[in-house]
């Protein structure tokens, strides 16, 4: 699971669009760039909003975002993002790996670019706060284990499990689509992805049977913080679906 080191909080701390701070900070703390280290912003980023602290989770979200863009380009790709600073001119729709490129030169399109990104996931944390804050119990002293049930007997919970990263046409079809944007959706789908595989084999299992039961057992077995950590990923990427009144962490309970 995501583990938020001393490093990597440090490294959550530095400024909105401080672009070559970050790239200073990197290279004297090359243990910033691991794996696991966005989803650990992430996380850092949804609790910090669940606590009121909005600006330490946008900036949370700011470097998660930075080292997704790194990670994109591949091999030694955090050093191409910073470094390499092409600018085309005449360009209109900059790809991630363009963007990139110019990011550290302060293209201001590039630039415009890469903040609405960092816009459009903190609006979805902020969304996923409020849509699950209400809906959760907090935990109780002393507690041996986290299940998710439903609030009352007629809700249902289901898992919404991607089968691999989303494709590269993406359609928007059906009711409710017509004010999506396919670039929104594409982030969406693709944080979705990339929290799903995270995950250890038994979880991955145990979701794709759609099973609540199934989930509930793979998250008694865990470690009361792991399990957390695991609860939180899926309400952020949208993995946990919900009907009517939504769910809340039941503690306690041993597995029948």
């Amino acid at each position: 699971m995501p583990e938020m080191t001393p490093i990597i909080a440090k490294f959550s701390k530095l400024p909105l669009g401080g672009f070559q701070e970050s790239w200073d900070f990197i290279k004297a703390h090359r243990d910033v760039v691991v794996p696991g280290a966005s989803d650990a912003l992430l996380v850092s980023g949804y609790r910090a909003e669940r606590e009121g602290e909005h600006g330490y989770a946008k900036q949370c979200v700011h470097q998660s975002l930075l080292l997704q863009y790194g990670e994109k380009l591949g091999r030694d790709g955090i050093s191409a993002f910073f470094n390499k600073c092409v600018f085309l001119s005449g360009f209109i729709t900059p790809t991630s790996a363009d963007l990139s490129r110019r990011m550290v030169n302060a293209d201001p399109r590039a630039v415009m670019v890469f903040m609405k990104d960092v816009d459009d996931t903190y609006n979805h944390i902020v969304t996923r706060v409020k849509a699950n804050k209400e809906e959760e119990d907090a935990l109780s002293q002393g507690t041996e284990q986290i299940q998710l049930v439903p609030e009352n007997p007629d809700a249902e919970i289901s898992f919404n499990v991607p089968d691999g990263p989303p494709a590269e046409n993406i359609k928007l079809e059906g009711p409710g689509t017509e004010d999506m944007k396919v670039e929104e959706v594409r982030k969406a789908l693709q944080m979705q992805w990339e929290v799903f595989d995270g995950f250890e084999e038994d979880m991955k299992t145990a979701l794709k049977s759609q099973k609540l039961e199934a989930v509930n057992k793979v998250l008694g077995s865990m470690k009361i913080e792991d399990a957390e950590r695991v609860v939180e990923l899926l309400q952020i990427s949208g993995i946990l679906s919900f009907s009517e009144s939504g769910i809340r962490d039941q503690t306690g309970d041993g597995d029948e």
